[in-house]
Formats: C-alpha cells, sequence, structure tokens
C-alpha cells in the first residue's frame, strides 16, 4: 500500500510526514520520524487525537513569544498525554527586521545567517528529542519550518532537488488559506496582499537558491552546522533520526 506524506490532522493544511524521501546511497527517510506542520493551534478535537495516535511525543514552536499569545499551543499544557512542548523560536525576538526586503531566497539566507545560534538550537533539540515522533511547525509552516526541515533533509542525504520539491508542495497546500486572507482585506488593501503573495510564494527555485548559498558560503549545511554549534554527535543522531536502516 502506497502512503501519503499528506497527514489528515483535522483543521491543519501543511502537515506532512518528511519520511520516504530516496536518500544518497539508495536509502530513504524514515516515516513517522519528523513531520513539518502548519501551526497546530488550529488543531480540532480529533486532529490532536490524530497527533497522538501517530506517535507524536515532540512538538517544536518555532514561533515568536507573541503569536504563542495569540494561539496558543494546545500541546504546551504541562503532561499533555506525554508530549514533551518547546517553544524554541527561530527568530530572536529582540532582533530588528531587515529594512529592506529583496526575494524570498534572499530573505531565508538571511535568516540562516542572522540566526545562528536559534538554528543550533533547534537541530540540536530535534537531534536530542525523546524516541517518538517530532512535530516541528511555526505559523503557515513554510518559511521558518521549510527551512528547519531543509537543513534536516540535506543532513539525512537528500538530494536538492528532492528537498525543493518538497518545500514547494506548500504553495498547493496553502492556496485556500491565502485566498481567503486575500478575500477578507478591505478593498484597498487587496492588491497589496496578492502582490505579497507572489513575492513570498513557495517555489522550488526558492529553496535551490538557498541550498546553493549554502554551498557556496559555508560548504555545505553539514558544514553551517557544524559551524554554527551543532555537534558531530548530533548531526549523527539526526541522520539516524530520520535515515531508515
Amino acid at each position: 500500500m502506497t502512503r501519503t506524506r499528506r497527514l489528515d490532522w483535522e483543521a491543519l493544511l501543511n502537515a506532512r510526514d518528511l519520511g520516504g524521501l530516496p536518500t544518497a546511497g539508495g536509502g530513504a527517510t524514515r516515516w513517522n520520524a519528523v513531520v513539518r506542520s502548519d501551526n497546530l493551534s488550529a488543531l480540532t478535537d480529533a486532529g490532536r487525537a490524530a497527533v497522538l495516535a501517530y506517535g507524536i511525543r515532540t512538538v517544536i514552536d518555532l514561533r515568536l513569544p507573541f503569536e504563542l499569545e495569540e494561539e496558543p499551543n494546545p500541546f504546551a499544557e504541562r503532561d499533555h498525554h506525554g508530549v514533551a512542548y518547546r517553544n524554541l523560536s527561530f527568530i530572536d525576538p529582540a532582533a530588528t527586521p531587515p529594512a529592506v526586503r529583496t526575494t524570498l531566497a534572499d530573505d531565508y539566507i538571511g535568516l540562516l545567517r542572522r540566526f545562528k545560534p536559534q538554528v543550533a538550537t533547534v537541530v540540536t533539540a530535534i537531534a536530542r528529542a525523546d524516541p517518538g515522533g517530532i512535530v516541528v511547525h511555526c505559523a503557515a509552516g513554510k518559511d521558518r519550518t521549510g527551512l528547519v526541515a531543509a537543513l534536516l533533509l540535506s543532513v539525512a542525504g537528500v538530494s536538492r532537488e528532492t528537498i525543493a520539491e518538497d518545500y514547494a508542495l506548500t504553495a498547493g497546500f496553502l492556496v485556500s488559506r491565502e485566498a481567503r486572507w486575500v478575500a477578507e482585506a478591505p478593498p484597498a488593501e487587496r492588491a497589496e496582499r496578492e502582490a505579497a503573495l507572489i513575492w513570498s510564494l513557495a517555489a522550488p527555485e526558492v529553496m535551490l537558491e538557498v541550498l546553493a548559498d549554502t554551498e557556496d558560503r559555508y560548504g555545505g549545511v553539514d558544514a553551517y552546522l557544524a559551524g554554527i554549534g551543532v555537534s558531530p554527535a548530533d548531526l549523527a543522531l539526526v541522520r539516524a533520526r530520520l535515515v531508515a536502516s
């Protein structure tokens, strides 16, 4: 039976398993190891039950503190059915946003450059998480989550092209959410929102450019992560978690 990577967790649009992707040497990434997702705060009771039934035992929430206040995570409660919850913001809350934003790829490249301690903390937390499945999520499951997923898959030996294809799936999954966001805008703001969506489109070329820059600037993802403080032992743990034997 063919498995579907996209997960039917009620009220979520962009939850998918990172399993089943080909790796160097003819292997594949492990199912039920890491799930990338949009905001878990949207989950219904049935959706939360599906998360638990899928074997998720760690939730890593990449959102900023103000995002958590506005939309609390349902797994943030202490001892929520044995799920360990960690809020590890990808973005330093004290950081000043860049004055000029050029392309989405440049924006991502800047995030990896500006928030190295945060990235190291997230990847190390994934490496050292308790046994069981992990969900990594932000708001839409696109930008911050997309970068973390790309780093993890690269460490696992997945090709750039496959990583970019996985990233680009988000564009189709979020169509209904984005259409509603435009439709709900005051008429004077709709054109601006439509332009913002075009700028932020999750195209495969975006992630390919980011990964190529990581190769050129740091010597590759493994070298980037090692250079920002992720230990060789933790990189090995990431591979062991993600690569099926």
